[in-house]
């Protein structure tokens, strides 16, 4: 009897460790397969580099008033290409030196759909970063929210921002939408409760900065970053989940340089 018992007892953890390995494999290669989703789009939004084939800058006389018109920064994606498989991508978000480096989407008809759904529309837990239904890209607060993943992908990297040591080494957020490129500073990182949708926060609402968010900001920053917010500058909030409270959310808010 006692024998009978250890062998079901062996067949059980032999049955509990396969389990354990081929869930831990499924996990492994649905990262793999989201990876390679991501090199394909960013494939796909590589705009080809143009050079000049001619025989380089010709020296002119210009008046001694003249002053250079500064052009808009070049748009690096290709967002025609973009645009032809999935008309709901309205930008690109990345912040050098990390792993941020994505599209972001909105749907007006279904606010939430890229929470869960991919490039193609096909369900996918991991979803992709989207545009808050409620701004357009002129508006002055862009909210853009995506996944914590707990392999580290999508937005998971903000949470190291709550170190001031790496918002040092990567302040710059670059925002490319089909009109130009925009480039923002970090000027603060905030934890806050999940009931943000309630209104009890301005830095969630698409609205033009006012005295209040600057207000908002400045008391619930987690440190100071000496970049400053004033009423009518244009923001860009990257908000994911956090989970050190119950629906927590931390908000990584930059300033349109």
């Amino acid at each position: 009897m006692r024998k009978a018992l250890a062998a079901i007892f062996a067949v059980a953890l032999l049955g509990g460790s396969v389990c354990a390995g081929l869930w831990l494999a499924g996990f492994y290669w649905q990262g793999q397969e989201q990876d390679l989703k991501m090199d394909a789009l960013r494939r796909l939004a590589a705009s080809p580099i143009v050079t000049d084939m001619g025989q380089g800058p010709q020296e002119t006389s210009l008046p001694e008033n003249h002053i250079e018109a500064q052009e808009p920064p070049a748009v690096l994606r290709d967002f025609t290409a973009l645009q032809e498989e999935n008309p709901d991508c309205i930008g690109w978000v990345s912040i050098p030196g990390t792993p941020i480096d994505f599209p972001v989407m909105q749907s007006q008809d279904k606010p939430e759909f890229y929470l869960d759904h991919d490039f193609s529309r096909e369900y996918d837990i991991y979803g992709l970063p989207f545009l808050d239904a409620r701004c357009s890209l002129d508006s002055g607060n862009l909210l853009v929210y995506g996944h914590h993943m707990n392999d580290g992908s999508m937005f998971s990297c903000l949470h190291k921002y709550q170190d001031k040591a790496y918002w040092q080494a990567h302040k710059e957020v670059v925002f490319e939408t089909p009109s130009g490129v925009e480039s923002y500073r970090i000027a603060a990182v905030l934890r806050v409760k999940g009931s943000y949708r309630a209104g009890e926060w301005s830095i969630f609402q698409p609205m033009d900065v006012d005295s209040q968010t600057v207000e908002e900001i400045t008391t619930h920053r987690l440190y100071d970053t000496a970049v400053g917010i004033g009423p009518g500058d244009k923001l860009l909030t990257l908000v994911t989940c956090e989970y050190s409270q119950k629906n927590g959310r931390l908000a990584v808010i930059a300033v349109k340089e």
